[in-house]
Formats: structure tokens, C-alpha cells, sequence
């Protein structure tokens, strides 16, 4: 009988894998052999006046997808080198025989950007609006705008790109940029009321000013500390379901012993499986296909 079941269920975890889109990440025999492992798990905590066997099978199916998705997104994770090589800003005054290879120089320079996200859509947005902010004549508005309906993002998140690029530009080509501002103390004595002084006691005036440099006039928002402690707490519990089970009577179990609903912590869970890809911290090249 239990060969009957686990033979039977194969094609419905197959099915399941491919309505949900893990088999894009995950190699399909994978998350099959994952949850085909806990089959009698499963089947020894299932109660049948609670729901049909299929059903209780697709919800402990998925969050051994997402388990493996975790664990295959941390594999894939890619880290590209970047050199120190000092190109030119187009439109620096350099010595005259250098002058004919700066546009070349600037192009190069915009080839070794990288970014910390991976996915497809959100490199090409980034891509654009380096294109735009390099055009001096561009409309900032126009331009997140366009990148918000040619690659499918929200505004919110054109808009942050836009400013994540303005930041990666002043970044790259630090180098070439004189920043016009006073020494040290002149520095302390100018802003002696506001906050940004204090950061001084956190890193030498040469990093305070080359932050100045790359982030003015952008407002960060600073986490607090029980906002840090909350991150811990949830990674914690996300570690807890992902070495269960992963059905929901583990799930619930897991969740009251951490003095949380059943349905807050799956949905943790699920949280946790997207803060944890990979594609949000790294680096990938922006033009690392050269045809682009």
C-alpha cells in the first residue's frame, strides 16, 4: 500500500512542482525525490476527518519545494570580480593624448558595474535607467516611468533603482569627481547640530566623505534595533520548520511553541524563502553580456 501511494503521488508532486513554478529553480526530479523522502512522515500525521490525503499531501509538498528552493538559491549564488582599474570620466580634462579614448574608457568603466540583484528584468531596468542618467537632457520622471512599464516593476521600485543607479554612477567614478567640500574641522564646526557629525565617530573623514559624495541629499532610513532582533527571531523560527517535517501539524507546533498562529508562521515561512534568495544580495554584472 505504501508503494501504491508513493508510486501514485509521484505524478501529482510533479504537477504541483510545475503549477507553483519551483521546476524553473529547482530541478523537477529534485523536488520530487524531496518530498517523496517525507511520504510516511506525512502519512503517520494525517487525519483523515481533517481533509482529503491529496490535500494535506499538497501542503506539505510545498514547503518541501520551498525548502529545496532555499537550499539550491544559496548554491547558485554568484559573485562576480571587479577590478581596480582607474577609466576615465567622460568629460574630465586629461592629458591630450588621452582624450580620443575617454568616451571608450567611460564605456568600460560602465561594463565592470555590477549590482546585488539577479533577476532578468531588474538588471535590464537598471540598465536603462544607466543609459538615461548618462544622457544629460533625460527627464527623471519620464525615465522611471518608462522603466516601470518596459520591464513589468512596481514605480516604487523604478524610483528606488533610479536612485540606487544616481549612488552606483558617483560610486564608480568617485575617482575622477573633486568634491568641493571643507576640511574636517570646518566640517564639524559647519554642521555641529545636526546628527551626520557624530557618524564621525563611526568611520575617518576620508569614508564620511566619499559617503557624502555618492549618497547627498537622499534621506536613509536607519533600522532600529528591534527590528534587527525581530529579523534574528524570524530567520530562527524559519530554521526551526525548515529542519521539520514541513506539514502543517509540524508548522503548528513550531508556531506555539514561538507564540504564534499557525497561519503567521507558514507565512513567515514563505517570507523568509524570498528574503533569502540570493538574487537580493550579490553581484551581477549589469552589461555582462556584451551583445546587450
Amino acid at each position: 500500500m505504501l508503494e501504491q501511494i508513493v508510486v501514485g503521488s509521484t505524478a501529482m508532486f510533479e504537477r504541483l512542482a510545475q503549477y507553483e513554478a519551483f521546476h524553473y529553480t529547482v530541478d523537477l526530479p529534485v523536488l520530487v525525490s524531496a518530498a517523496q523522502e517525507k511520504v510516511v512522515k506525512w502519512l503517520l500525521k494525517w487525519q483523515p476527518k481533517k481533509g482529503r490525503l491529496f490535500s494535506w499531501f499538497s501542503k506539505c509538498a510545498k514547503n518541501a519545494f520551498r525548502s529545496e528552493l532555499v537550499k539550491v538559491n544559496q548554491y547558485r549564488k554568484r559573485f562576480h570580480v571587479t577590478g581596480d582599474n582607474l577609466e576615465k570620466f567622460y568629460g574630465v580634462e586629461d592629458h591630450e593624448v588621452d582624450k580620443h579614448n575617454a568616451a571608450d574608457d567611460f564605456r568600460g568603466a560602465l561594463k565592470d558595474m555590477t549590482c546585488r540583484w539577479g533577476d532578468p528584468q531588474e538588471i535590464g531596468a537598471i540598465r536603462y535607467l544607466i543609459e538615461c542618467v548618462v544622457d544629460d537632457d533625460h527627464d527623471k520622471q519620464c525615465a522611471i516611468r518608462s522603466a516601470t512599464y518596459a520591464y513589468c516593476i512596481s514605480p516604487d521600485l523604478a524610483k528606488f533603482f533610479y536612485q540606487w543607479v544616481i549612488v552606483a554612477l558617483r560610486t564608480q567614478f568617485y575617482h575622477k569627481i573633486h568634491v568641493p567640500f571643507s576640511e574636517q574641522d570646518l566640517f564639524r564646526a559647519s554642521h555641529s547640530y545636526e546628527s551626520i557629525v557624530d557618524m564621525l565617530d563611526y568611520m575617518p573623514w576620508p569614508n564620511l566623505r566619499k559617503f557624502i559624495a555618492t549618497h547627498q541629499g537622499m534621506r536613509i532610513k536607519v533600522p532600529t534595533l528591534a527590528q534587527l532582533s525581530k529579523i534574528r527571531e524570524n530567520y530562527a523560527l524559519f530554521q526551526e520548520i525548515d529542519k521539520s517535517d514541513l506539514d502543517p501539524d509540524s508548522v503548528a507546533t513550531i508556531a506555539k511553541k514561538h507564540k504564534r498562529s499557525a497561519r503567521s508562521a507558514q507565512e513567515l515561512f514563505n517570507e523568509m524563502v524570498d528574503v533569502l534568495d540570493p538574487k537580493r544580495t550579490g553581484e551581477y554584472g549589469i552589461y555582462e553580456d556584451d551583445s546587450q
